[in-house]
């Protein structure tokens, strides 16, 4: 746990993987690069609470090092992200999916190959992450970087390095749902954060504009960072989060 701690910020929470059975809805939850569930649980428990059964994989690499990360690719996240849809799909007639950052990637990139997902919720969508480009040149000198302290308290649990490879990986993903966009017909809500400073705050002007969904809709969260799932305006997003899902049902009963 010793060197573990030097590796995971707030290596005590808990952020493997879950299952909440609950309703006969079910919300799939990814979390983002380099984090853990930890991202994503409190809007799973949300969910619970108001009787939807909630799903949240640990995607590979993440939870142990940079350097576990750094030997998987957005293949392997993918894979497990569509593993656990498909789960879901067997179980359950309507399933939503969010997801945090990169898991936001993801969910569009699962949207596009599974058009039969009910609504998909994006929260920060990496489309457009500032200098990510420099990691294909970089990695195959550099495997990690340190990354810099965060400046605020919330309870994220993320490595404390950045894995360059893993990274790469990460960009290439965004290459492959940018020209995914039009083609993606799911309903769906984008949050952003006026004040994040990881991402681009205009990747989610991007999606918004190029998705082909015609029920969409773009939420500009003033108060928040990145970590809108952790961050201040949490409270608000979670009612959103529910109208969102109540109102894709209600329209396809």
């Amino acid at each position: 746990m010793a060197d573990l701690h030097h590796k995971l910020r707030n290596p005590q929470l808990d952020g493997s993987a879950f299952f909440w059975p609950k309703g006969d809805v079910a919300v799939l939850c990814l979390h983002g690069f380099t984090a853990t569930t930890v991202e994503v649980r409190k809007m799973a428990g949300f969910l619970s609470e108001q009787g939807y059964s909630v799903k949240a994989p640990l995607l590979p690499g993440h939870g142990s090092s940079a350097e576990e990360m750094n030997k998987t690719q957005w293949q392997d996240w993918y894979c497990e992200a569509e593993k656990s849809y498909l789960e879901l799909a067997e179980r359950y007639q309507d399933v939503f999916v969010l997801g945090e950052s990169m898991g936001g990637l993801l969910t569009l990139h699962l949207a596009r190959q599974h058009p039969r997902i009910s609504g998909i919720l994006l929260f920060a969508p990496a489309i457009q992450v500032k200098n990510l480009w420099l990691s294909k040149i970089l990695w195959p000198f550099v495997p990690a970087i340190k990354k810099k302290p965060p400046d605020n308290d919330l309870p994220q649990q993320s490595y404390t390095e950045f894995p360059l490879r893993a990274a790469a990986s990460l960009f290439e993903l965004q290459k492959i749902v940018r020209k995914e966009l039009t083609q993606i017909r799911t309903p769906v809500r984008i949050f952003q954060g006026k004040h994040d400073d990881t991402i681009d705050p205009l990747g989610a002007l991007l999606v918004y504009e190029k998705i082909a969904s015609l029920d969409k809709e773009l939420v500009i969260l003033t108060e928040s960072c990145h970590l809108i799932l952790l961050d201040k305006q949490m409270p608000q997003v979670q009612l959103m989060t529910l109208e969102f899902i109540q109102d894709v049902r209600k329209r396809n009963p």
